[in-house]
């Protein structure tokens, strides 16, 4: 996976939760490639498939009180408790952000299949051998860290 095409998911990530939730998400440490073995993440994960001119997927992972804080900024609501509205809003933010990012990768045709969220505590992402993730660390000052972490091939 060339490294060009994780800029655009890092620059749409700042961008929707700087735009839609009033919260300014920043890098933090250095990016990982984990080319094979198991990815651990949040209690909240939330995966989108990439296809056309590319293959791949677009993940993000972050505790539960930080994603009720951040779900709760986008839907101008708060979220008490996890329920289908953390789960939603969840996906729909994940949603933005691979748009936005599909929208910059000039020159591909990238379709995004329908987000998928899942919910528990220790849950670990399978990396396939032959499809490397580039995991990319980030936090809101104000709440908390998170992880993107981005998978991609072009056809």
């Amino acid at each position: 996976m060339k490294i060009e095409y994780v800029n655009p998911f890092v620059e749409a990530t700042v961008h929707t939760f700087k735009s839609m939730c009033g919260v300014e998400p920043e890098r933090e440490g250095k990016l990982e490639l984990k080319e094979s073995g198991f990815i651990s993440t949040y209690d909240l994960l939330g995966v989108i498939g990439l296809s056309g001119g590319v293959k791949g997927a677009v993940l993000m992972t972050m505790n539960l009180d930080v994603a009720r804080k951040a779900v709760g900024a986008f839907l101008m609501e708060e979220i008490p408790e996890a329920n289908n509205d953390l789960m939603d809003g969840f996906g729909e933010i994940l949603n933005i952000i691979a748009g936005a990012a599909a929208a910059k990768l000039e020159g591909m045709h990238v379709n995004l299949a329908l987000p998928t969220v899942v919910m528990g505590k220790n849950q670990q992402m399978h990396a396939k051998q032959g499809s490397p993730w580039i995991v990319i660390p980030m936090k809101f000052p104000e709440w908390g860290k998170f992880c993107l972490e981005v998978s991609m091939e072009t056809n």
